[in-house]
């Protein structure tokens, strides 16, 4: 039949040209321990026809495709309006994995919209073939030269684009970069000549008008982009972004339709425009910024206990399958929580420079790092990527702890997870980050607390403070 592949064999053993056993996984995948993906299942290819072609074909647009046949495009699961190419067939495939530990939709949901984009931009047509190219590997990490080259075509054609003006403000180019950066934290390649790709990222959210965002695609990925840019200012001085580009993103996230079933859930109340007023104060910390600081703690906290006791009350079944729903809506709302605590934690150890004495931040202190222990403990049956913000919890738990058995046990976990993701070295974030905490620290102690106010001061920040927003509605979630 023509546009019907014959071979069953999974993609791994069709790409390398070997007879595939078409088990489920195949003999081969499994010896060598990789994902099989495909393997059993029969292959359709839409080919492009002309109006003199025979029977069993609908127009798109200006294209014509070849339906094989109606349960044959039903058991494909692929609306017509996707482009008729491999490389989107290839991506539908990858993103079809549901195991929490490999599901691409970890990086967001908006990549179910990519296959539809294929085709308008060289940029992320070549992200896309070496994301794709990659991943069959990622379980192994024995990258073939296959997937380096793709990878290295990428990089060429993003720089390319880049010069283009008009194509570099483009949200197809935007998307690329980030495909980019996922295959650079599989891969382990950060001697390119884009230094950072998190500054990349930074400089095309900068040039988005947001006066023409009109479908979610464009809106999900400037929103998913937005939280890693803040993370890593907080390391990188170079990432500065004005702060009326905060406001626009926490618009365009309130504007989100939320279901009534997710709205009964708690989650965390603070607002995109307060998160990313974290980089200021973790590299340039004033007494003057205390009271805001204080805020923004004391709702973090009353969220995150809201946020445990609904985690303690969770149903305890479906766990035992990790492409299974319930796995999927748990994983993620621990790591909603453990994120929160994390911020949290941060916050926290910025107000004990200013009051080392206060025993009740301490105490909250070894309480969240703790949690952070214990939601990492949690999460490893979700490694790698289910679990891939763990490492950053971490890192501030490792930074902020005062405990010596405490600092032990996180450090030990930590090394752990620095095998999932080895380009990047954790352990000398956490070192750089306790350094900034203890400058603070030696700053706050040369002072002295006389210019802080007394005791009884409103100046004077306690963790028990009532802190009122005045007539203002609470803020609503820009997280999970």
């Amino acid at each position: 039949m023509p546009g019907v592949p014959s071979s069953k064999g999974c993609d791994a053993c069709r790409k390398i040209k070997k007879k595939c056993d078409e088990l489920q996984p195949c003999s081969r995948c499994r010896r060598l321990q990789i994902i099989c993906v495909g393997s059993g299942k029969q292959r359709f290819k839409f080919k492009h026809a002309d109006s003199k072609s025979t029977t069993g074909q609908t127009a798109v647009g200006k294209r014509r495709v070849v339906v094989p046949s109606v349960r044959a495009a039903a058991s494909f699961q692929i609306t017509m309006h996707i482009p008729d190419s491999e490389l989107a067939s290839s991506l539908i495939g990858t993103l079809k994995i549901t195991d929490i530990r490999y599901a691409l939709e970890y990086y967001g949901y908006f990549l179910k919209d990519i296959p539809r984009r294929l085709g308008s931009s060289a940029a992320l047509d070549a992200a896309v073939k070496a994301l794709v190219t990659a991943y069959p590997y990622f379980h192994s990490r024995d990258f073939p030269p296959e997937v380096l080259m793709h990878y290295g075509r990428s990089l060429r054609s993003l720089r390319d684009t880049l010069d283009d003006d008009i194509e570099a403000r483009s949200v197809n180019t935007l998307c690329a970069v980030y495909l980019i950066t996922i295959c650079q934290s599989w891969l382990g390649k950060y001697d390119d000549q884009l230094a950072s790709h998190g500054e990349a990222i930074a400089h095309l959210l900068r040039m988005a008008d947001f006066t023409q965002i009109k479908s979610n695609f464009e809106r999900d990925i400037i929103i998913t982009l937005t939280v890693p840019v803040i993370i890593e200012a907080i390391v990188n001085p170079r990432i500065k972004m004005e702060p009326k580009f905060f406001q626009l993103v926490s618009d365009l996230n309130d504007n989100t339709p939320v279901s009534s079933q997710r709205s009964e859930i708690p989650r965390s109340s603070t607002k995109l425009p307060t998160i990313a007023k974290f980089p200021e104060w973790i590299r340039n910390l004033s007494p003057g910024d205390l009271p805001e600081i204080a805020a923004a703690y004391l709702r973090i906290r009353n969220d995150s206990q809201r946020m445990r006791e609904y985690l303690d009350n969770w149903p305890v079944s479906g766990y035992t399958v990790m492409s299974s729903l319930v796995v999927m809506q748990r994983s993620r709302y621990q790591a909603g929580y453990a994120t929160l605590i994390t911020l949290g934690l941060m916050l926290n150890t910025l107000l004990r420079v200013f009051h080392p004495d206060n025993l009740m931040l301490s105490a909250e202190a070894a309480f969240f790092c703790d949690e952070i222990v214990l939601e990492a403990e949690l999460a490893s049956c979700y490694r790698p990527l289910g679990a891939a913000y763990i490492a950053l919890c971490l890192v501030v738990a490792w930074a902020a702890a005062e405990d010596a058995y405490q600092l032990d046990r996180i450090d030990s976990i930590l090394a752990d997870y620095q095998s999932d993701f080895k380009e990047i070295n954790w352990k000398e974030r956490a070192m750089w980050l306790r350094r900034q905490f203890g400058s603070y620290q030696n700053m706050a102690g040369a002072e002295g607390t006389s210019n802080l106010g007394s005791p009884d001061s409103p100046r004077k920040l306690t963790a028990n403070v009532q802190v009122s927003d005045g007539n203002s509605s609470p803020e609503s979630c820009c997280m999970m």
